[in-house]
């Protein structure tokens, strides 16, 4: 188990999704290690491909004010999320760094889950998405069980 002290920075990553109402869980040991708590001002910002949050005492060009909710949620700016491209479900990487808590998108919704694929992928329940070679073959995986075989 992974012990921080003060403000030690975690070398771990979180994934959490984005969800309705564009919000996401800001993971509980970043916040206790940053000291923010509910209704804390933030301000966020992208960097390259990344959200990037800071308290809002930061004082940067290109800053957005947001603020951190019950049980640590926070919602996407309407300019970062559409700067960034992002859509609900998506899974952000979550890491604490020394210049500040850094989200990015960390797995295409349009990839298989199973391989990996690119191509020929569908939603086949409520995000889970498969090609259709890895579909086949759990269907058929499926079919010889019910069949005894």
């Amino acid at each position: 188990m992974e012990v921080l002290v003060d403000n030690q920075i975690s070398e771990r990553q979180y994934v959490r999704t984005i969800t309705t109402g564009w919000r996401f869980t800001l993971p509980a040991q970043i916040r206790k290690i940053r000291g923010w708590d509910e209704g804390t001002v933030l301000r966020a910002g992208v960097a390259g491909d990344s959200l990037v949050l800071h308290e809002a005492g930061d004082q940067s060009a290109g800053m957005i004010i947001c603020y951190l909710g019950s049980g640590g949620k926070v919602v996407i700016p309407v300019q970062i999320r559409e700067t960034l491209q992002w859509s609900l479900g998506e899974r952000l990487a979550i890491r604490n760094e020394p210049h500040g808590v850094v989200l990015t998108a960390c797995c295409r919704k349009d990839r298989c889950r199973s391989c990996g694929k690119l191509r020929d992928v569908s939603e086949v329940i409520e995000n889970l998405f498969l090609c259709s070679e890895c579909w086949n073959r759990y269907a058929q995986t499926i079919m010889a069980k019910r069949s005894g075989g």
